[in-house]
């Protein structure tokens, strides 16, 4: 009777997550179809689930803009950025979680508290510190106000907290500095940390839409994003266009995340994987 049970509820699992993924599939299937439907079809009621054969929006959209230039100038910013956050959230949740020095907890409770503020509240000061860095219209600026994240920091921390004392015992005894522990050991072993951090700040890098559309002129530093908005004009909206050019930029971050979920899972549930915590632990079980 109990295995019996214990098959029903794993069926029923199965089935709600089956419904969950496939609510969630269907914005990026619809807009595939709309990408491919007749023109005539695009606002019909009820609306054709099937995809058509019209491919004339994808080649408008290729048309419309220099997608390789702009992809160039995404991967450039993003990949910038990743970096960049991650040596911030590195050191910054390094600090943290394993040093102690007076107001430790002040300062971490500021951090969160900043999690609080919206984009929206700082974006003339942002504008402003751009514009007399001289770095408006260009790749620069629209790095540098994403260099440090909050959550990246939490990230970090939480995952160091996970680390044996131990292991910074025995790095001391070999004579390990707190650089040398960070590099050498704890950000290596923090693997699920980075992917996560990595994964989150690709997402919201790659779709950042008004802060490029704010502090760039032209095609000299715009990115893909923001190509989007070549077919929202004052003619209307070309929906089917939109659809097409919106699978463009999709597609990279759902590439990333089907390569880095598992980490992401990983992270989330705030564990070492089993391989690399019996490396952490081992020579405290010995």
């Amino acid at each position: 009777m109990r295995l019996g049970q214990r098959n029903n509820r794993s069926v029923l699992r199965t089935v709600g997550q089956a419904i969950i993924a496939l609510v969630f599939l269907f914005p990026f299937y619809w807009a595939i179809v709309l990408s491919v439907a007749p023109k005539s079809k695009v606002f019909t009621l009820p609306p054709d689930l099937i995809p058509g054969w019209d491919f004339h929006p994808w080649e408008e959209v290729f048309k419309a803009a220099p997608w390789g230039l702009y992809f160039l100038h995404s991967v450039i910013i993003t990949g910038s950025t990743i970096l960049l956050v991650l040596i911030t959230g590195a050191t910054a949740g390094y600090a943290l979680s394993l040093s102690t020095f007076r107001g430790r907890e002040v300062v971490f409770g500021i951090f969160l508290a900043a999690l609080m503020v919206p984009p929206e509240a700082i974006l003339i000061p942002d504008y402003v510190v751009a514009y007399h860095l001289h770095v408006l219209n260009s790749l620069t600026g629209q790095v540098l106000p994403f260099a440090a994240n909050v959550f990246a920091i939490f990230i970090f921390r939480q995952f160091f907290k996970t680390l044996p004392k131990e292991m910074w015992d025995a790095a001391q005894l070999d004579g390990a500095s707190w650089w040398r522990y960070l590099w050498n050991l704890a950000l290596p072993l923090s693997k699920p940390a980075v992917a996560t951090v990595s994964l989150l700040t690709f997402s919201s890098q790659w779709s950042q839409f008004q802060w490029p559309l704010i502090i760039t002129q032209g095609q000299a530093a715009r990115p893909i994003e923001v190509a989007l908005s070549y077919f929202q004009g004052f003619d209307g909206t070309h929906w089917r266009e939109l659809a097409a050019a919106s699978i463009l930029t999709l597609t990279p971050i759902i590439i990333v995340f089907l390569f880095t979920q598992r980490y992401f899972v990983v992270s989330v549930a705030g564990r070492i994987d089993d391989r690399e915590s019996s490396v952490a632990m081992g020579p405290r079980n010995q």
